[in-house]
């Protein structure tokens, strides 16, 4: 049974001052949600905390790059994830979300996630499925860590999690992650206004509550920041917003191509300029740059995982070869990301609960990319190098 959130005990004079850091992610879960379902506890956790207007991600709006740039404070061009799908021309060798062996391999994540940071400061940390604890990033892991399984129960992933922080003194973490893909998921086969969308909100409130009534029962409750965010925001999709980029210029041109809502390009020897010409005279619904030419705002370029040209399409439209559009429409997805983090409905979703936060406040949208800065602040250990700023997010705390 889920109890509502309104009730927990309070901790008594002369205990431990509240110290501990919950981070939880709902993928997909875009800043609007909670207006789409009925969420008890999640209205709860706001009027008892901070909630922002939106969170704004790194681009690309995708779930790689942007729980990796939570978890370190840096932009793609700085961290080197610039997409769930990468190459590496100095290593020869491409990164996939799906898999394994990239995937735990520490030498594609740069920067030092706030795992790192926090354990070598003497701080146990635990993580249930965010990108980057699989992998020996600095030959390091965190205390416990889990191999992402999306067959392991919600409320197994919560237990563990609260195990993990209700441990003994000498076993238990200070800091942890919980990570749920569900509304990520629905969102992309149902589309936006979905009765399975409104199912699976309505499924993450009912996990929230559970959470709390764990806490409680452990006494965590009241000694705890929790943090609830997501990575990016969604946009249905259309079958009449397609850009088929084969009828623009010739594929065979290519040497790769990462497709998708920002598409990467890289030209073979000696047709760069002759691509960009053509991409950029029949530019609709997209625009185009060379590398060197990317605007500064998306914090892209200076990485040589960024091939030589990359296309942005506008908000819901797809790029792809022609021959993939009839497959494509027939099993046409309801909604994706990746697009503009300036488009508001890239924009996910951010509550801040607990001693060190307001209460009942709402705040301006912000980049995803201070949470690290916060995270080291709440926590009192020394971040490591990264592009966030504890001042622009200040305005959370008492």
């Amino acid at each position: 049974m889920v109890v509502g959130m309104a009730s927990c005990a309070h901790q008594q004079d002369g205990e431990k001052s509240p110290d501990k850091l919950l981070l939880i992610s709902f993928d997909g879960f875009r800043y609007d949600y909670l207006d789409k379902a009925e969420t008890p506890h999640f209205d709860s956790l706001v009027a008892g905390g901070v909630r922002a207007e939106g969170l704004i991600p790194v681009f690309p709006s995708k779930t790689f790059p942007n729980h990796y740039a939570i978890a370190t404070g840096l932009y793609p061009e700085n961290s080197g994830f610039v997409g769930n799908t990468m190459y590496d021309p100095e290593w020869e060798e491409w990164y996939r979300l799906r898999d394994r062996e990239t995937v735990e391999d520490g030498k594609w994540y740069g920067g030092e996630p706030i795992w790192n940071t926090l354990e070598k400061q003497g701080i146990r940390t635990g993580t249930m499925f965010w990108v980057g604890s699989e992998a020996n990033i600095q030959e390091m892991h965190p205390t416990y860590w889990k191999k992402f399984d999306d067959t392991m129960p919600f409320k197994a992933r919560v237990d563990t999690v609260v195990k993990w922080l209700s441990a003994p003194d000498s076993q238990a973490v200070d800091f942890a992650t919980l990570y749920f893909e569900y509304t990520d998921a629905m969102g992309h086969r149902y589309g936006m206004d979905s009765d399975s969308l409104k199912a699976t909100i309505e499924e993450s409130d009912r996990i929230l509550g559970y959470l709390k009534n764990q806490l409680c029962r452990r006494n965590l409750w009241e000694q705890l920041n929790l943090l609830v965010v997501s990575d990016h925001g969604m946009v249905d999709l259309s079958a009449d917003k397609i850009i088929e980029l084969d009828r623009i210029v010739p594929i065979d041109d290519a040497e790769r191509i990462v497709w998708g809502p920002l598409t990467m390009i890289q030209p073979k020897q000696g047709k760069k300029e002759e691509m960009y010409r053509e991409l950029k005279k029949e530019a609709k619904h997209y625009r185009v740059y060379k590398k060197e030419e990317i605007p500064g705002q998306y914090h892209l370029k200076n990485h040589r995982r960024v091939p030589e040209i990359v296309m942005i399409a506008e908000l819901g439209y797809t790029i792809l070869d022609s021959e993939y559009k009839q497959q494509f429409v027939q099993s046409l997805p309801g909604a994706t990301h990746g697009y503009d983090p300036s488009e508001k409905a890239m924009q996910s979703f951010f509550i801040a609960h607990g001693p060190a936060f307001k209460k009942d406040t709402t705040v301006e949208a912000f980049q995803s990319i201070h949470l690290y800065e916060l995270m080291n602040y709440l926590m009192g250990t020394t971040p490591a190098e990264n592009d966030g700023s504890l001042d622009s997010v200040r305005v959370l705390l008492k």
